[in-house]
C-alpha cells in the first residue's frame, strides 16, 4: 500500500505546492534621486552658464543650460566685470519659474506636479523591462509661509489694529461685500528699482548708483481674509437679515515667509505618486517691521527697521542670492492670491460671485468660487507643493541629484512555492513510512537478525529436496500445472531431522525452509538454527580481534 501512496503524493498532489503567480519583490537600494538645493543659486553667475546634461531617457532634447528661478539686473554686464564695486541684483522671477507656477497653480490637483516618467527616473527600470515602485524620505531647506489666524468672527479686530492690518472684518461678508480679500504686495521689493537706466547696460542706473539699489528691506506680509458660510439661519433680529439668509463668519490670517526644513516622504507607485511633507520653520527670511503712523496704520513709505537686517547684494552675495530665490518663488505665489472676490447677496438676489483675483483658478477655492475651509493650512500646503513642483523641471539650477536609500519593490511573475501545500501532501506519506520503519526495527529486535528479499536469499530459504522431487516436470511453472502440486499445502518452519541437515552442510544445526506439512515443525525462540549460530560465532571472532 505504501508503494502506491508515495507515487500518488509525489506525482498527483505535490505539484499543487508550486503555482504560477505574482509576488512582491522588495529590496533596499542606493540611487541618485532629484534634490532641491537653493544654495546652487548662490554660486551661479549668469555670465557663465551651467550646462544641463540630459539623461538618455529624458523627454527633453539634448543640450542647453541650467535655468535660474530669477532674472538679474547688473551694474556691469561685461563678461569679466572690472567696474569697482559692481554687483548683480534681483529683477523678477524667470520665465521658467513662472511657467512652473502656472502649470502647478492651474492644474487643480491636490499635489505638486512632477516630470514625465518620474517613477522610471527615480526608481529605475528592471532588467526585464518592468518599472519599479519605490518610497524614500528626503530633507532640504526651502521657503515656506507660516500663517496665523488673527481674526475669527465678526468684530474680532483687536489684533488686526495692533498689527496694522490693511483691512478688518468689516470689509468681509456679511458687513462688507468681499467673500475673499487679500493684500499681498505691501512693502514689496520695488520694481523697477530706479526710474532711469543707462541704455543697453543690463540694469545700471543713470548717474550715481543708489546705496539701496537691489536691497531687500522686507518680505511682503500676506493679509488674507474670507468668510465661511455656517449654513445656520440668521437670527430674526440680525441686522444682516435684509441681505443674507445664513450666518457668515469672517476670518483673517497673517502669513510671513519663513525659511523651513522640509521633510518629504515620496511614494512612487504605478502611474501615481504621493508626497507627505512636514515643515519645520526656522525663522523669517527677512526679520524687519514697518513703523506706524500716529493713527496706528503702517507707514509703508518709510524704510522698515532694523536696517541691519536688510539683505544687500554686497558684501554677502551668497545670502543675497538665496533670499532673492526665495523672494522669486513667493512672488509667483502672490500673483495667484492678490485681489478680491465679491459676493452678491441672495436678497434681493441672485447670488453670484464677482471675481477680481486669480485665486479662483487654483485649488484654493471650491467650485462655488469660495475659499476652502481651513484656508490657512490649505495655503501653507499649496505653497509647499509649489516648491516641490520644481522637481518637474530638472533643467532648473536648484534641482540636483543626491544619493539616497530607497525601498524599492516590483511585482514579478514567477512560480510561487507554497510550503503548506507540500507538507499537506508529504506529511501522511512520511508518517506511514515512519510506521513501516518502526515496525521493521521492532521485527529485527524481536527476531534477533535481519533479512532481505534478494534472489539468493529467497533461493536458500526455499531449498528443500522434497520440494525438488514433487516439482519435477513443472520447474518453469507453465500450464498445464500439475493439480497435485497446486493443491499441495506448503509451510515454512524447521525441517525434521534427517538427511536434509547433511545435504545443507549445517554442521548439526537444524535447517529452516519451506516444506510439506508432514516434514515441518514450528520455529522455537532461542534455538540456534543454521545461519544464526554462524553469525553469532562470526561476531564473536570480530570482537576478539578488535580487543587484541
Amino acid at each position: 500500500m505504501v508503494f502506491w501512496i508515495i507515487p500518488l503524493a509525489t506525482i498527483i498532489f505535490s505539484p499543487g505546492s508550486l503555482t504560477f503567480g505574482n509576488y512582491l519583490e522588495s529590496k533596499s537600494v542606493v540611487r541618485e534621486v532629484p534634490f532641491i538645493n537653493f544654495m546652487a543659486e548662490t554660486a551661479k553667475d549668469w555670465r557663465h552658464p551651467v550646462p544641463y546634461i540630459v539623461d538618455d531617457d529624458d523627454a527633453m532634447g539634448k543640450g542647453g543650460n541650467k535655468r535660474s528661478v530669477m532674472y538679474y539686473n547688473t551694474t556691469d554686464k561685461s563678461q569679466e566685470p572690472t567696474t569697482t564695486g559692481w554687483f548683480d541684483y534681483y529683477d523678477q522671477p524667470s520665465a521658467e519659474m513662472r511657467r512652473i507656477g502656472l502649470l502647478f497653480g492651474y492644474n487643480l490637483m491636490n499635489h505638486s506636479i512632477h516630470r514625465l516618467n518620474a517613477r522610471q527616473n527615480v526608481c529605475g527600470k528592471s532588467d526585464t523591462g518592468g518599472q519599479y515602485n519605490c518610497t524614500f524620505t528626503q530633507a532640504f531647506t526651502a521657503p515656506a509661509y507660516k500663517c496665523d489666524l488673527v481674526a475669527d468672527g465678526m468684530g474680532d479686530d483687536g489684533r488686526l489694529a495692533e498689527l496694522g492690518a490693511p483691512f478688518n472684518t468689516s470689509a468681509l461678508v456679511p458687513a462688507g461685500r468681499d467673500i475673499y480679500r487679500a493684500e499681498v504686495a505691501l512693502g514689496d521689493y520695488k520694481r523697477p528699482q530706479v526710474e532711469r537706466f543707462v541704455k543697453n547696460s543690463g540694469g545700471r542706473p543713470e548717474g550715481e548708483i543708489p546705496a539701496d539699489l537691489g536691497v531687500f528691506k522686507s518680505e511682503p506680509t500676506l493679509w488674507i481674509g474670507w468668510s465661511n458660510n455656517s449654513t445656520e439661519p440668521l437670527a430674526a433680529d440680525s441686522p444682516y437679515r435684509t441681505n443674507w439668509e445664513y450666518r457668515y463668519d469672517p476670518q483673517i490670517i497673517r502669513c510671513v515667509m519663513n525659511e523651513a526644513k522640509y521633510t518629504v516622504k515620496w511614494n512612487f507607485t504605478g502611474p501615481f505618486f504621493m508626497e507627505m511633507q512636514k515643515r519645520e520653520f526656522l525663522g523669517p527670511v527677512l526679520d524687519t517691521n514697518f513703523t506706524k503712523y500716529e493713527d496706528g496704520t503702517i507707514n509703508y513709505n518709510a524704510d522698515p527697521v532694523p536696517a541691519e537686517n536688510f539683505v544687500k547684494p554686497l558684501p554677502d552675495a551668497i545670502l543675497y542670492k538665496k533670499v532673492a530665490a526665495y523672494h522669486a518663488i513667493g512672488e509667483v505665489l502672490r500673483g495667484f492670491l492678490g485681489g478680491h472676490v465679491e459676493l452678491e447677496p441672495p436678497i434681493p438676489g441672485p447670488l453670484y460671485a464677482v471675481v477680481s483675483s486669480d485665486i479662483t483658478k487654483t485649488r484654493l477655492v471650491g467650485v462655488d468660487s469660495l475659499p476652502k475651509k481651513d484656508f490657512a493650512k490649505t495655503l501653507e500646503d499649496f505653497f509647499g507643493d509649489l516648491v516641490l513642483s520644481l522637481y518637474s523641471a530638472p533643467e532648473m539650477l536648484i534641482v540636483e541629484n543626491q544619493e539616497l536609500e530607497l525601498n524599492r519593490t516590483i511585482w514579478q511573475s514567477s512560480f510561487v512555492y507554497v510550503p503548506e501545500r507540500l507538507w499537506m501532501c508529504y506529511a501522511p506519506v512520511i508518517f506511514i513510512t515512519l510506521l513501516v520503519l518502526l515496525f521493521g526495527i521492532f521485527t529485527i529486535w524481536e527476531d534477533g537478525t535481519t533479512f532481505s528479499t534478494g534472489f539468493s536469499r529467497i533461493l536458500v530459504t526455499t531449498r528443500n529436496t522434497t520440494l525438488d522431487d514433487i516439482s519435477r516436470g513443472a520447474c518453469l511453472g507453465n500450464d498445464p500445472f500439475p493439480k497435485e502440486l497446486m493443491h499441495t499445502r506448503l509451510k515454512f518452519g524447521v525441517l525434521s531431522e534427517g538427511s536434509e541437515n547433511e545435504y545443507m552442510h549445517t554442521d548439526g544445526f537444524q535447517h529452516c525452509a519451506f516444506g510439506v506439512v508432514s516434514e515441518v515443525v514450528p520455529i522455537r525462540q532461542g534455538v540456534p538454527y543454521a545461519g544464526l549460530r554462524r553469525r553469532k560465532q562470526d561476531l564473536k571472532v570480530i570482537r576478539e580481534e578488535e580487543e587484541k
